[in-house]
C-alpha cells in the first residue's frame, strides 16, 4: 500500500511550460490604471525621485544660455573654487534644466561659477534635473542667489534690467529677485541714468546701497550730464569696485562744478525783415542785450544808435502796456 505524501497541498506544484510563458508574459494592466491609480502614483514617485536625485553630467552637454545675474568675467574668481573642487569634490550640485529644444542637452538654472570651474577640470558635473518654465527657472535662479551669495544692488539692477527685456512681468521680476515695487522704481531710474558698459567698469560694488546709487543717479538726469564723458580714461589700477565708484562719483561732482562755474553762452536769435532778409542778431545774456547788426545793414546799425533814447522809450511803454493787460 502506497504511503500518502504528507507535503501534499502545501509546496507548489511544478510548473507546466504553459505556465513559465504565462508568467514571462504577463498581462498588460488595463488602461485605466496606468493612468491612474497606483501605476500612475508609482510613476510620479519615480519621476519625483529623479528629480531629487543628483546625476553626473558631461560639461559638455550643458549650453550656458541664461540670463546675466553677475557683473564681471566668471573666469576672474574661478581660480580658488576650481582648487578647492579639486581637492575635496563638488560638495553642491548645480541645477539644470532640459534644454527646450536640443534633445540630451540641458540649461544651466543656477550654478553657473561650479560649472565654469568644473568644465576646466574635464570631469562631469554633479547636477539636479528639473523640468522648468521659463518663470519658474528665473525665479529659482533669483531666490538661490538670495540664499546663497546676495548679489549686490547694482547687479540685481541689471539683473532685473534683462528680466524686463526677456517681456517677464514686474510680479515675477520682484518675486525673483524679493524686492518691492518701489526698488523695481529705482532700479529702472539708475538704468536710465548709467549705461551697462559704465557699470560693469565700476563693477558689483558690493557696499554701495542702493540709495547712493539712486542719489547719483537723479543728478546725472537732473544734471543732463553724459555718464560716458565723465571719466572716459580706465580706472587707476588696484581699485576695488566700491573704490571705482567713489572714483566716478568725484570726478562726476568736479565736472559738474566746473560746468557750474562757467559763464553760459548769450542766446542768439536771428532778426529779419518782413521780406525775410537778414537784419542781423540779437544775443541775451545775463543783465545785457546785444544787437550784431549785418554786414548788409550797419546804416540801420547807425541809425538805431542814433535814435536809441526814442527808440527803446517806445520798446518800453510797449512792454509796460502788455504787462498791464495781462494782469
Amino acid at each position: 500500500m502506497a504511503r500518502k505524501n504528507m507535503f501534499e497541498g502545501l509546496t507548489p506544484p511544478t510548473p507546466t511550460p504553459e505556465d513559465s510563458a504565462a508568467q514571462q508574459s504577463p498581462r498588460p494592466a488595463p488602461e485605466v490604471f496606468q493612468q491612474s491609480g497606483p501605476i500612475a502614483a508609482i510613476r510620479n514617485d519615480l519621476r519625483s525621485v529623479g528629480a531629487r536625485s543628483v546625476q553626473e553630467i558631461e560639461p559638455s552637454l550643458i549650453e550656458d544660455t541664461g540670463l546675466t545675474d553677475r557683473i564681471g568675467d566668471l573666469d576672474d574668481d574661478i581660480a580658488e573654487l576650481r582648487d578647492s573642487i579639486s581637492r575635496h569634490g563638488q560638495q553642491v550640485p548645480i541645477l539644470l534644466r532640459p534644454h527646450p529644444t536640443l534633445s540630451g542637452r540641458y540649461q544651466v538654472v543656477y550654478g553657473r561659477r561650479r560649472l565654469t570651474a568644473i568644465k576646466g577640470l574635464g570631469t562631469t558635473v554633479k547636477a539636479l534635473i528639473r523640468t522648468l518654465s521659463d518663470e519658474e527657472a528665473v525665479l529659482a535662479q533669483g531666490q538661490e542667489n538670495n540664499l546663497r551669495k546676495d548679489p549686490s544692488f547694482i547687479e540685481k539692477t541689471l539683473f532685473a534690467g534683462e528680466l524686463e527685456d526677456a517681456g517677464y512681468e514686474a510680479r515675477i521680476i520682484q518675486d525673483a529677485l524679493n524686492i518691492s515695487r518701489s526698488h523695481t522704481s529705482h532700479m529702472r531710474k539708475v538704468r536710465e541714468a548709467f549705461p551697462r558698459v559704465l557699470i560693469e567698469k565700476i563693477g558689483a560694488s558690493p557696499s554701495i546701497g542702493w540709495k547712493r546709487w539712486y542719489e547719483l543717479a537723479t543728478k546725472v538726469l537732473e544734471r543732463g550730464v553724459d555718464p560716458n564723458s565723465v571719466s572716459p580714461a580706465p580706472f587707476p589700477a588696484n581699485l576695488t569696485s566700491d573704490q571705482r565708484f567713489d572714483h566716478w562719483l568725484q570726478a562726476f561732482e568736479s565736472s559738474s562744478a566746473a560746468t557750474l562755474k562757467q559763464p553760459k553762452k548769450a542766446a542768439s536769435v536771428e532778426i529779419q525783415s518782413k521780406t525775410g532778409a537778414k537784419i542781423g542778431s540779437l544775443a541775451s545774456g545775463k543783465n545785457k542785450v546785444t544787437f550784431q547788426a549785418d554786414a548788409t545793414t550797419t546804416a540801420f546799425a547807425d541809425w538805431i544808435a542814433g535814435n536809441a533814447s526814442s527808440i527803446f522809450q517806445r520798446l518800453h511803454q510797449e512792454y509796460l502796456d502788455q504787462t498791464d493787460n495781462q494782469d
